[in-house]
């Protein structure tokens, strides 16, 4: 078996504590290490740092294109729509399914935390052959 890496990302958030909730009770991540100007969680296995910077947080029009996902299962997927329907959280944008009854076919919806990061969480039907792997690259991800 492959050992597995964990992806680390830092960014800035406007108030910690509101980041914590979204981050815990939305998407369900746990705490990791914390020391008031900054949170580490664990999101979907990775782990991610949330510093106390309002000042350097980007309003949505400088961001650009910038966001982090997450690639998960399908049913993953369609239990994260659940989830976040029910807690009454709007999208981003709307779940939506691409490429539908082809070997590419793909779904995704986009979030926005309380400070306008962009978050994408999207699912390939068939993850080998939409990223043209030749192994089972996605259970090597999750394992």
């Amino acid at each position: 078996m492959r050992e597995r890496y964990i992806f680390h990302l830092s960014f800035p958030v406007t108030d910690l504590h509101v980041a914590k909730h979204f981050y815990i009770e939305l998407l369900g991540a746990t705490i990791g290490r914390e020391n008031g100007k900054w949170l580490d969680i664990l999101l979907w296995g990775h782990q991610i740092t949330l510093h106390n910077c309002p000042n350097e947080v980007l309003s949505p029009e400088q961001q650009g294109t910038r966001h982090f996902g997450i690639v998960l299962p399908w049913d993953e997927w369609e239990n994260n729509i659940e989830r976040i329907r029910a807690a009454g959280h709007s999208f981003l944008l709307e779940p939506k399914i691409l490429k539908q009854g082809t070997p590419q076919e793909q779904a995704k919806f986009y979030l926005q935390d309380p400070s306008n990061n962009v978050i994408e969480i999207k699912a390939y039907r068939d993850f080998n052959k939409t990223l043209k792997q030749k192994d089972n690259a996605y259970s090597y991800a999750l394992a």
